[in-house]
């Protein structure tokens, strides 16, 4: 069974906030985080997607991750290709009361990234339960619609 998500929207400025793996999806989140100000470390084996090296403003550390990687973190996400491992940083954040947001399941996380939406006026953010591309094409709408007045 799924959680009931509390809709928040929270400042990252500044915030340690960790990437587990480095591929696309991580690509993806870890320019989210850096859109607002977040801290990022990136904690993987190797990095899968080159993009990664460019980014500025980043660390990344070429190693295994570590439980003691989560001393004084905000945020993790865990976006490796192995569902179980990505489990186990879930439970173990979880329990750390730390924010975690886990690529391999729609239910063994405690936050979730949403579809986000600015203008100077407002933000939007979607979240349609785990399913992105949803998330997407809501946001697409709202984004019409509030730009049209």
């Amino acid at each position: 069974m799924g959680h009931n998500f509390f809709p928040l929207f929270v400042d990252l400025n500044g915030k340690r906030c960790i990437v587990i793996g480095a591929g696309n999806i991580a690509y993806r989140k870890i320019k989210t985080l850096l859109n607002y100000g977040a801290k990022v470390e990136v904690i993987t084996k190797d990095v899968a997607e080159e993009k990664i090296l460019e980014l500025q403003d980043i660390k990344i550390s070429t190693r295994e991750f570590s439980m003691e990687d989560l001393k004084d973190v905000f945020l993790v996400v865990a976006a490796t290709n192995n569902s179980d491992f990505n489990r186990k940083i879930y439970k173990a954040c979880n329990e750390n009361n730390i924010l975690v947001n886990n690529m391999t399941s729609k239910v063994d996380m405690n936050a979730r990234f949403a579809a986000v939406y600015e203008s100077k006026s407002v933000q939007v953010a979607v979240s349609s339960k785990g399913y992105p591309k949803k998330s997407l094409e809501i946001r697409d709408s709202i984004k019409k619609m509030l730009e049209k007045n």
